[in-house]
């Protein structure tokens, strides 16, 4: 937390044992002001937050005995607690509102702190692997790892023509950024950026191409070559029991890996 431009070493004081008064002026139209802007101010919903040595799990809760931070907290804010947070790494409840877990994640990145998907108990994977979908042993996935950096690499050298033929077609014909990302959930939970070309190729029937930028996705160990279907923050929320246990397989640019039906 960052007040008077003076950094203050981030405290887990719960809100209703706070005896400063909230600084958001309440309005009579149940809106506050937040960073100079007017944005509506739920006090009934917040975040239990608890410090594990270098990791911070963030869950959502409706009672204010056990709130630490509240979920009406601006992007501003939250970047200025997160920086003066000593945790490494966050885990962040499956459940948080998708705009505000996209916050959490960004601010997270920004702050330079690894950042995964908390699954409530009812929704969790076990933590035995499944036997259909990863069998391999710890060997047998350093292989598989060497084999995806060699393949990765080979074939960004192989497609250098293709990568630059392509960002100068969407940046001269589409006026549209290059890449385009979008967080991903990885191997154990571990929320990632996906990168993909960011116009839409299927005009010029070239979408078989969006992917190819996800050869640095293999690269920086957060994909493979081959694995399961990399899943977006909405698509969490409705995938499975059964698709629940491939979180521990890796997300594939060409997704070889199904859940039993």
């Amino acid at each position: 937390m960052v007040i008077g431009q003076k950094p203050m070493l981030v405290s887990f004081a719960s809100y209703s044992d706070s005896k400063k008064p909230i600084k958001e002026k309440a309005l009579t139209d149940k809106n506050s002001w937040i960073d100079g802007k007017a944005d509506y101010c739920n006090y009934d919903l917040g975040y239990k937050i608890k410090l594990k040595g270098e990791k911070l799990l963030v869950k959502l809760t409706c009672k204010r005995e056990h709130m630490h931070l509240l979920s009406h907290r601006s992007e501003a804010f939250l970047a200025d607690w997160l920086r003066f947070s000593p945790a490494t790494t966050v885990q962040i409840d499956s459940r948080i509102e998708l705009e505000k877990l996209k916050m959490w994640a960004n601010q997270c990145k920004i702050c330079k702190k690894i950042v995964f998907l908390r699954l409530s108990k009812k929704e969790g994977f076990d933590k035995k692997p499944n036997k259909n979908s990863n069998n391999l042993n710890q060997f047998n996935w350093l292989i598989k790892r060497c084999l995806d950096i060699f393949g990765a690499l080979i074939s960004i050298v192989m497609l250098t023509p293709v990568f630059i033929a392509l960002a100068l077609l969407i940046k001269v014909c589409f006026h549209e950024p290059i890449l385009k990302t979008q967080w991903c959930i990885g191997k154990g939970g571990k929320l990632f950026c996906i990168y993909e070309f960011g116009a839409n190729l299927k005009e010029l029937k070239l979408n078989y191409l969006s992917k190819l930028p996800q050869l640095f996705n293999v690269l920086k160990g957060d994909m493979s070559l081959l694995g399961r279907f990399p899943w977006s923050l909405a698509e969490i929320r409705k995938i499975s029991l059964s698709e629940q246990q491939l979180l521990h397989v890796p997300p594939g640019i060409a997704p070889s890996i199904t859940s039993e039906k």
